[in-house]
């Protein structure tokens, strides 16, 4: 039984049967004592019949016969009846008889007394630990209920209540995970909210301004599309912003299941590049495509395409007119590496460990455009994978990120 397998358990059948089985022994003992007091009356009454007789002139012959005589007659027990001696007279009034009852009742109370006190002073003890050990662990389920998991259930000892323990103990366990990811969300929420806040300020502040200068120059046809031109740039720049948000977000919560299959990096890489090859070739800029067209790797390929493409921008957007980017792959026996490298001015030291944070804008970034969500988005779409992104640089000398996905499922 599992109930045995608990420690103070077993200390307290243990005592208990140690305890019946000295009962038992005593019983034996006052039983074979009471047998020798017994014989002890009954020859003391048949010296005592044995000299009457022999006073009497009665022959030791016949005394002899009379003591191993089992015979009973009617007139021996006419006699007995009128003497009193039948089972019915009360052993009281035979004064040996009397003094045996009496000390062995007492020697028997005393000992039930003894043992019954020692069974209660045990019975006792084992509660009251028992009661220390539910309080002690109501204290703790009390503490996990209010979201304070410093404290543990025992879970050292075998026994149901300690399986109890454990079961309790992985349900708070599943309650922190749950509060950790409660307090993440909050955290996440108001980082968010605080983000967007900050992003919109700008191109809001633009597009009030843009909306008061054509409203006070409606006949200005120059300076009403000029300002027009730049009120849709501040609204793409708003609508790119949401967006890219609601990207991060979505994958960062954990609502996005990306749908993984095998896809060819020369087509997924391609079908990234499609729509930045015209930006390339009107700013003068290369974009190169080299690799194994037979490779392959496990991902979805909307979210890993919107992150090449991510890169690619990102590159384009750092290089100089006639940079070259070049996005290339490579596959080991267990990971296929996708690299989109540029020429351009690199990223210095001290940024280099924080360019794939969110709104992280470099301090040497030259006033280029950009929120600062491209890399976050890549970083968040990577990751969320399974995969892994890197990046090294000099400034100066360009950058390189690569994307790393596992091929060995």
């Amino acid at each position: 039984m599992n109930m045995m397998q608990e420690k103070s358990i077993r200390y307290y059948f243990i005592g208990l049967f140690c305890m019946m089985g000295a009962f038992i022994i005593w019983t034996l003992v006052l039983s074979w004592m009471h047998g020798k007091e017994t014989q002890h009356i009954l020859f003391a009454r048949e010296r005592t019949m044995v000299s009457a007789l022999m006073e009497q002139g009665v022959s030791k012959t016949m005394i002899a016969d009379v003591m191993r005589s089992e015979a009973v007659t009617g007139e021996g027990e006419n006699l007995m009846r009128q003497m009193g001696h039948t089972d019915a007279a009360s052993f009281r009034l035979f004064p040996a008889v009397d003094r045996s009852v009496r000390l062995f009742a007492k020697m028997a109370a005393g000992v039930a007394v003894i043992l019954s006190a020692v069974l209660a002073c045990v019975t006792v003890s084992f509660l009251r630990k028992r009661e220390k050990l539910y309080r002690y662990a109501e204290s703790i389920i009390t503490q996990y209920a209010d979201g304070n998991f410093e404290r543990h259930l025992p879970q050292n000892q075998d026994g149901s209540i300690f399986q109890l323990f454990s079961a309790v103990e992985e349900l708070a366990v599943a309650l922190r995970s749950q509060s950790g990811k409660e307090q993440h969300m909050k955290v996440f929420l108001k980082d968010m909210i605080s983000d967007i806040s900050h992003q919109l300020k700008t191109p809001l502040a633009a597009l009030h301004m843009y909306t008061e200068i054509i409203a006070q120059e409606p006949d200005h046809k120059e300076t009403v599309e000029r300002f027009s031109a730049k009120t849709m740039q501040s609204l793409d720049r708003i609508e790119q912003l949401v967006q890219t948000l609601l990207k991060v977000s979505r994958i960062d919560a954990g609502s996005i299941d990306f749908h993984r299959e095998w896809q060819y990096a020369a087509g997924l890489v391609e079908s990234a590049a499609a729509d930045l090859t015209v930006r390339a070739q009107r700013e003068k800029k290369r974009l190169v495509i080299k690799g194994d067209p037979m490779q392959r790797l496990f991902c979805d390929r909307e979210w890993t395409r919107e992150a090449v493409a991510n890169l690619i921008k990102n590159a384009l957007d750092h290089t100089e007119e006639n940079g070259t980017i070049t996005v290339s792959w490579d596959c080991s026996p267990t990971m296929l590496c996708l690299s989109v490298a540029d020429d351009g001015c690199g990223i210095a030291q001290e940024d280099i460990h924080h360019v794939c944070k969110r709104f992280y804008r470099g301090k040497k970034d030259g006033g280029r455009q950009g929120i600062g969500l491209g890399l976050s988005l890549v970083k968040s779409i990577v990751e969320g994978q399974g995969g892994m992104i890197s990046v090294s640089s000099r400034p100066g000398e360009g950058a390189e990120f690569t994307l790393s996905f596992l091929t060995d499922l």
